[in-house]
């Protein structure tokens, strides 16, 4: 089914025009301008719903593929940007004088159906388990084949966070073990730290010399994949997904775990045959997991895993599309807030049912986010602020943050003078809004530029209502914090209806062929990018840069800058 789809798209391809003429043409069909206000003070100007429109119809339309990073699709969609930055009068901010910074990437997918196999050793070792049914091997970029055999360590969370005297490491040696952990982090953390230590487990693991990891299904893990079957829908996206990485210097593939040489995610089922005649029973386990601390104590499991793994390897570039206003102020016209939108999507897979539409268009996910920044590029261009606003819509975000990480590893300014980032993606712009939750905005001097602009669109601020799922390290934002710099990533809240509507549309649409545009409110889209314009506008008018707060989580873990 999937070569004969490519050979299908190869033969309509051949008919495409990719010059800038066909972009231009594309924008012109689509684009019906009501005029927006020449001027502004402060942040007056206003958002145009029907321009909003019209880049959302482009960037979801099926010419484009899913606009998946390396493919034709997302290079259409990056010459789109280019183009409307071009018109808008920003200056190109990639490399060379374009608007493209190129980012060198491997992508990886598994090398046979079930990635490879899982094979345990030891007396109280199960025995009789099946790849697909009991667990998964993930691919790696840094091999196509390869294996790592290595006895089993237990380390509950694998939490470290001196702030709480804690360290689930302590007392275990993992050097040259594979680590058997507990997915998540305890209830006790703030809901961003949660989020944190969570993506940074196979970090902290490969620190201490570990060699691999086997993560476990717990109950709190099946409660965030709400689906009839979590671990058969984790299977088909293992199976249908690539990864990507991008490539240092000398071609090697970045990792934050580079002692890692495999690794497995085990079923419900054998994750609670794994504590058999171990000194931790299943249930204590689960206990744990309930209970605020999260704390139980690891041990040498008397177990040896060998996991054989195999990939297949594509190296490939794919752009972030860069422009940049220069600020108004000469003295702080060297400061750049950046603006970030991811670009991609998840372009064209197969899906369960022949005959299904396998081409994911991602109308809401992030046509929307790509679109409101377009958006806030045309009304700052009216009336510069002070501080210079580069423009970046990213590439590989679905492939774990790919393009935001490079860019801010890798700033095309020098990195002392990237002094923010505010990024929009997919919100799920369904019903009327009436209040939104601002990631990371209380932890910065940004948070009174928010809560003005928040007020002013006659919105609440309201906490984040789904802690467990981790959003602020689950988009782009987080790609700067963990470079020092301060953030703020607007979403909307569960107000006037909005956990139904956000509920429906990750059960029927997230990630799925139907996110198409039929289902955007466009007027909430304006409503979205009007309150993102008059953020942007009021940090880039700030009088003093942007700081953490005074002992912030982020900002001492990252080094970034803080108020006295």
């Amino acid at each position: 089914m999937r070569s004969l789809l490519i050979a299908s798209l190869t033969a309509i391809a051949a008919t495409m025009t990719t010059g800038c003429d066909e972009i231009r043409s594309q924008m012109n069909k689509l684009k019906t301008d009501a005029p927006a206000a020449s001027t502004h003070d402060g942040a007056n100007a206003k958002a145009n719903k029907n321009r909003l429109e019209a880049d959302v119809r482009y960037l979801a339309d099926d010419l484009l593929e899913g606009r998946e990073a390396g493919t034709r699709g997302y290079d259409l969609a990056a010459k789109y940007v280019a183009e409307n930055y071009r018109a808008i009068g920003l200056t190109p901010g990639g490399n060379d004088g374009t608007y493209y910074q190129e980012v060198p990437m491997r992508e990886d997918t598994l090398g046979s159906e079930n990635g490879g196999t899982l094979t345990l050793t030891g007396a109280n070792a199960p025995q009789d388990i099946e790849p697909a049914v009991d667990y998964f091997v993930g691919s790696t970029a840094r091999e196509t084949s390869g294996s790592v055999e290595a006895p089993l360590v237990f380390v509950g969370y694998g939490l470290v966070a001196e702030d709480y005297n804690r360290d689930d490491f302590a007392g275990l040696d993992v050097e040259g073990k594979i680590v058997v952990a507990m997915f998540g982090s305890p209830k006790f953390l703030n809901t961003e730290e949660r989020a944190h230590y969570r993506s940074t487990l196979a970090k902290r693991a490969s620190d201490r010399g570990a060699v691999g990891m086997i993560v476990l299904f717990t109950p709190d893990l099946a409660k965030l994949i709400p689906v009839p079957n979590p671990f058969e829908y984790l299977v088909g996206m293992q199976r249908s997904d690539s990864s990507m990485s991008w490539l240092e210097a000398d071609g090697t593939p970045h990792s934050n775990a580079p002692n890692f040489r495999g690794g497995a995610f085990l079923s419900p089922a054998l994750s609670e045959r794994f504590f058999e005649n171990q000194p931790v029973s299943w249930e204590d386990i689960v206990a744990a997991e309930a209970s605020e601390m999260g704390e139980i104590q690891g041990f040498d499991m008397n177990m040896t895993a060998r996991i054989e793994h195999s990939s297949n390897h594509r190296e490939l570039t794919s752009p972030n599309v860069i422009g940049i206003l220069p600020g108004s102020d000469p003295q702080l016209k060297d400061e750049y807030i950046v603006l970030t939108a991811h670009l991609d999507h998840d372009g064209i897979k197969p899906t369960p049912e022949e005959g299904d539409d396998e081409l994911f268009n991602g109308a809401m996910d992030n046509a929307t986010g790509t679109a409101s920044i377009m958006e806030v590029a045309r009304l700052l261009s009216q009336n510069p602020p002070k501080r210079s606003v580069m423009f970046v819509a990213l590439t590989a975000e679905e492939k774990g943050l790919v393009g935001s990480d490079y860019n801010a590893r890798n700033p095309t300014v020098p990195a002392e003078q990237v002094v923010a980032n505010v990024n929009l993606d997919m919100p799920i712009l369904t019903w009327p809004f009436t209040d939104v939750v601002a990631f990371g905005a209380e932890r910065s001097t940004m948070y009174p530029i928010v809560e003005a602009a928040v007020a002013r669109a006659g919105l609440t601020l309201t906490p984040d209502p789904q802690p467990e799922q981790g959003f602020f390290v689950r988009s782009d934002q987080y790609s700067y914090v963990k470079q020092g710099v301060p953030a703020v990533y607007l979403d909307l809240g569960f107000g006037n209806g909005g956990e139904e509507a956000q509920t429906a549309f990750q059960k029927d649409h997230y990630h799925k062929p139907s996110d198409e545009v039929e289902h955007i409110d466009f007027e909430q889209l304006r409503r979205f990018a009007q309150v993102n314009y008059e953020i942007a506008d009021g940090v880039a008018n700030m009088e003093t840069r942007p700081l953490w707060k005074k002992d912030d989580f982020f900002a001492r873990i990252f080094n970034g800058p803080m108020e006295e």
